[in-house]
This record gives structure tokens, sequence and C-alpha cells, in this order.
């Protein structure tokens, strides 16, 4: 029964509705057995939230789980998760704080729970602290994929993108095609590179490193989707009209399973890009069906980023501008999320709207580093601010 309950947790995490309804099938055949171990039962409520698609329920029945029983480490690992889907940093960390300090140092999941305590804590803009976590589970394991993930992170935010770039050659060599996360990564990888200005670096790892994928159809496809949009928003003289439509093809059978924010929004994104606006009109009216799910600002940033296909840069940059730093609840981590912020900016500028797109560069988070990118976006704020045909008001 515990591997089948891990089993499901390992499906749920997916956040792929398929997988989901088979985490479920797997749940309700348990139940069958009738099992009455008080943990076993809260688990198994937990998972029932979970597939129903109330992921802050489904957390706080995991977090009972391990104020109960501070030792199960698959609890640990599910609310731990549910945060991040659920954009709950703040509870991310104090869980874990309080989580990993009753294993001991031989545990063998120690290692692991550094990792998790090393995301969590970058994702709280504690970087030196989660740098030195990610190092002492790597230290434990050298393969803990998810510590180097969070290592990745952590040279991201503080800006260090040529040393981040090397960091991951260097552990991506010799690693084949099965290893965990691999797409993910090389996404990191890309995006180092992007704001490096080295976009025939970027294409090459769009093509063999992220779109070389291991299953026809999954959350693979997040990674290709905020990547070619990133491409398109920095270089909008390529044309990458081919790409969207094969992304397109992967996602086109997503609609029917819409099931989490942060999912629905890439495939927003990919009916927009390929010009299918009936496909995506039905999918946002399905999402905000679900209610109290979806915060009201992401109707926002979907429409804002609607907006942005059609050309409407004024609609885009007013709906982004006041929703990019309330994008949390979508889920995903700042690094993600970004690809808000910096669409938000983009159509500030090419709406000629200086007051937007300056709020936008001091109240943000991508412009706290220095890139060749980066300085473009300077460079063509300052020409604006000169110039004697900019917007002068806020939206």
């Amino acid at each position: 029964m515990a591997l089948q309950l891990m089993l499901a947790v390992d499906l749920l995490c997916s956040m792929e509705r398929p997988a989901v309804m088979e985490a479920a099938t797997i749940c309700a055949s348990l139940k069958e057995t009738g099992p009455t171990e008080a943990r076993t039962v809260a688990m198994l409520s937990a998972i029932d939230f979970w597939t129903a698609g109330d992921l802050v329920a489904a957390r706080n029945g995991f977090q009972t789980v391990v104020d109960t029983y501070p030792g199960d480490a698959v609890s640990v690992f599910a609310v731990h998760m549910l945060d991040f889907y659920i954009g709950d940093v703040p509870h991310m960390l104090a869980s874990i704080t309080e989580a990993v300090e009753f294993f001991a140092a031989d545990d063998p999941a120690i290692g692991y729970l550094h990792g998790l305590y090393g995301f969590a804590l970058e994702e709280s803009g504690r970087f030196e602290a989660a740098i030195e976590r990610c190092r002492v589970a790597l230290e434990l394991n050298p393969d803990d994929i998810y510590a180097m993930h969070a290592m990745v992170h952590c040279l991201y935010e503080t800006g260090r993108h040529e040393e981040g770039s090397r960091y991951i050659r260097e552990y991506m060599r010799g690693r084949d095609g099965s290893t965990p996360m691999r797409i993910h990564i090389w996404w990191h990888y890309a995006l180092f590179e992007l704001y490096a200005d080295n976009i025939q670096e970027v294409l090459a790892c769009y093509r063999f490193g992220i779109r070389r994928k291991t299953s026809p159809r999954s959350t693979e496809d997040l990674d290709a989707v905020t990547l070619l949009w990133r491409l398109a928003l920095v270089k909008p003289s390529l044309d990458l009209s081919a790409y969207w439509q094969s992304l397109y093809q992967d996602w086109k059978p997503y609609l029917d399973e819409n099931w989490y924010l942060f999912n629905d929004f890439h495939a927003y994104l990919t009916y927009c890009q390929a010009g299918e606006y009936g496909r995506a009109d039905s999918l946002l009216e399905a999402v905000l069906a679900r209610g109290k799910e979806v915060p009201e600002e992401m109707a926002d940033i979907f429409l804002g980023f609607r907006s942005f296909t059609t050309g409407d840069y004024a609609d885009a940059s007013a709906r982004l501008a006041r929703s990019f730093r309330r994008s949390s609840p979508m889920g995903g981590s700042n690094a993600q999320r970004d690809v808000i912020e910096l669409t938000a900016i983009e159509a500030a500028l090419r709406s000629r709207n200086y007051e937007v797109a300056r709020r936008i560069r001091e109240t943000g988070r991508i412009f706290r580093h220095r890139s060749p990118v980066l300085q473009q976006y300077e460079d063509r704020l300052e020409a604006l601010r000169t110039s004697d045909h900019h917007t002068q008001g806020e939206n």
C-alpha cells in the first residue's frame, strides 16, 4: 500500500489530467481494501482533494500528515510540490524548515530534503543560504537533480548568467536522455544564453535539448512554449511560425484535458500564437468556469497575452502591468513567471507608453541584473523617454 501511495503522489506531481485520473484509480482501488491505519486514511483523503483539483485542501491535508508524522518524507515532498503548484512560497519555506529538523543526518532522505530546502530558500530570495543548502545536498548526492536545479535558480536570480550556462554544460555532460528534469535544465541553459544574446545557441538548444521529448504528450512542452515566446519578444524578426505550429499540434488535445492553471496558461499562449483564437477562448472559458481556483487577476494575464498576439499592445500593457506582480497563484517558479513581466514591458514599449514601461522597470525583477539583452531594453526605454511621441499617462 505504501508503494501504491508513493506512485499516486508521483503521478499527481505531473499535474497532467490523464496521470491524475490514473492516481485516482489507484486510490479508489486502495480504498476498496478498507484501510484503517490513520496515516493511510489521511493520505488518501489528501490525494482525493488533489485529484479533484482542490490543491489548497490537498496541501493542507498532507501538511496535517506531516504535523502528525514528521518523518513521513513522501508527505513532506507532497506539501513542497503543492506549495509550488499554488504559488505559496511562504508556506513552502516554513514547512520544509520545520520538517527537515526531524530527519537524522544519516537518514537516506536527508540529502533530498536539503535540496527541497534550497529551492524554498531561493524562491524566498535568500540566495546565499539557498546556495549553501544546495551544496550540502550535492555533497551527499551529486546526482540530486533537484538540488542542482535549485542551484541553477540561484545563479539565475543573482545574475550569474555565464556561470549558470557553464555549470549546466558541465553537469549535463555525459548524461543521457533519461536524466530527470533534462528538458527543464536545458530550458534554464537556453535562458542564460538568451540573455547573453546568443540566439543561435538558444535555437539549437530548443531543437535538440527541449523539443527532444520523452513523451509525445506531456508538460515537457511547458518549457518550449515560454522559451519560444521569449525568443519572439527578443528577436521579433525571427520567423518562428513553424515552431509554433509544431507546438500547437502537441497542445491541441489539451483543451479537453484542462485541469491546472499553470498548464492552462501555456496551452493558451500556444493557441494564440498559432492563431487558434477560438480554441484559446474556449480554454479560457473552461478555466474561469472552475471558479475559486482562478484568481481574478489571472484573466487579465491571459487576455493580456492574447492582446499582445493581436497587436493590441496598449491593452496588453495595461492588463499585464497591473497584474504581473500578482501572478504567483498561477504556480511555477519566479523565473518561469518572469515571462509575464518581460511581455508587459515589451508591450509598453511597443505602445510607446513610457510611464508604464518605466514603472515595470523600477518595480519588476528581471532588470536587477545586466546582460546584453536587458541592456537593449534599457536603451529602448531611454530612447522612448527622450522621444516627443510617447504616451505620458499610466494605464
